[in-house]
């Protein structure tokens, strides 16, 4: 990666660029000797006129490179004093955002692109057979209409035992055409209002796409951007996002009697913009029950590959400036397992939201080195396997802690040491053993 550096600069195997002498890179990642060869992303933008995506769009997933202070710089501290607890016997199911869930997570919004609406019906499925929550993220009606959008609902609603929910999100252009109304409509439980594109704010959703039915997305309000000969860019519109617009939002929202949610990124002015919704909870008489706050180092790779490693923090950063807010805080943004999980709710979340992670788990018929009997499970097996691999991680943690439900593994950030300075100040952890008061 070159000497101090955060991450590959200049080059990637996700843009399938290299350079001629990689662990030489001058400042910028240009090497220090360069022959001027074009391998690089220099060479790649002078070839195409464009910002490099991650490639294969659409067949893979990508997530950020850059090294940043996140939640592997924290330990969690065992609790000393207490009464023990077995941690299988511990309870995992609490009510997060207006419903029922067997753990504390979220299957996060993931939508129009190949490689997520390809394996929708099994997350659904996977989804309700666990007992989860799950989000239907942006594009999806514009994208494949409401048949499509159906296909993503139907699967969890066959299964649906009264625990978890469906979510549909909608973006700008989604709002528009209606997808609260038609998501409602199909069955879904609850909707989510996508505020600035998660964790860029200020960009569009970004796909490439073959450049068939680029005339209909223009006609939506998508910006098309043609990157080269039968390559095109659709990207959503970021939004504007003002105060009294939000209020007449919600208020009008509350009317179709179902759970809202937020989803909203990590930038200069999250604090004032949460702060200013638990305000707005307490005056007006708004159905909001969950904000999502996605953040720095996951997403499923539709974006620009600079994009995705240069901007925000991780979302897990907010917690400290809240004890308890009217509204349940669900943190997003590169967590993949029950410690991760934990060590936000530690921090004060009310529980997180993973997007990657269930993708590879519903990916369990096409895994490399499955035995015979692996082979013969049903294709959502893998979610349900996931999430029972979570929620042990999780009881693993509160009997650490010597609780006996994972409700009460909330706001014990004494018990998380911060294995760096920045890291210490990013999460608002402290560095060093201090005896309790």
């Amino acid at each position: 990666m070159g000497i101090c550096s955060r991450r590959h600069y200049n080059w990637d195997v996700a843009t399938k660029t290299r350079l001629d002498f990689p662990d030489h890179p001058s400042s910028g990642g240009i090497c220090d000797v360069c022959i001027l060869d074009g391998i690089c992303e220099i060479g790649l933008k002078a070839k195409t006129g464009a910002t490099p995506f991650p490639q294969p769009f659409g067949a893979a997933q990508f997530g950020a490179e850059k090294k940043l202070p996140n939640l592997e710089d924290i330990q969690i501290l065992p609790e000393i004093f207490g009464e023990e607890e077995i941690f299988c016997n511990v309870k995992t199911a609490i009510e997060l955002g207006g419903f029922k869930t067997s753990v504390p997570v979220v299957i996060g919004a993931m939508g129009s692109t190949k490689v997520a609406h390809s394996r929708g019906g099994i997350l659904a499925r996977g989804a309700a057979k666990a007992g989860l929550i799950m989000t239907i993220g942006e594009n999806i009606l514009s994208t494949y209409g409401v048949k499509g959008l159906k296909e993503r609902i139907q699967p969890f609603l066959d299964e649906y035992k009264k625990q978890g929910a469906v979510i549909v999100q909608g973006n700008v252009e989604d709002r528009k055409l209606g997808v609260f109304e038609k998501g409602i409509e199909l069955g879904a439980h609850a909707i989510e209002i996508k505020l600035g594109q998660g964790a860029k704010m200020g960009l569009g959703g970004e796909i490439l796409f073959d450049c068939k039915g680029a005339e209909k997305y223009k006609k939506l309000g998508y910006a098309i951007v043609k990157e080269k000969e039968g390559v095109c860019e659709r990207h959503s519109s970021p939004g504007s996002i003002k105060k009294n617009e939000i209020k007449e939002m919600l208020i009008k929202y509350s009317d179709f009697k179902v759970p809202i949610w937020i989803k909203i990124a990590v930038g200069n002015g999250i604090i004032e913009f949460l702060e200013f919704l638990n305000e707005l909870k307490r005056k007006e008489k708004i159905r909001l029950e969950a904000v999502v706050v996605d953040g720095y180092g996951g997403g499923t790779g539709m974006s620009p590959w600079p994009i995705m490693n240069e901007f925000s923090l991780p979302s897990a950063s907010v917690l400290s400036y809240f004890k308890k807010l009217k509204f349940d805080l669900i943190v997003a943004g590169g967590y993949a397992d029950g410690i991760s999980a934990s060590k936000a709710m530690m921090m004060g979340a009310d529980g997180v939201a993973m997007g990657r992670a269930f993708l590879i788990a519903s990916n369990l018929a096409n895994f490399v080195g499955l035995n015979d009997e692996q082979k013969k499970l049903p294709k959502y097996q893998g979610i349900v396997n996931f999430v029972e691999a979570l929620k042990e991680e999780l009881q693993m943690v509160c009997a650490t802690q010597r609780v006996g439900d994972v409700n009460k593994l909330k706001n014990r950030r004494e018990n998380l040491f911060a294995l760096s300075g920045s890291a210490a100040t990013l999460f608002g952890l402290k560095q060093g053993l201090k005896k309790k008061k």
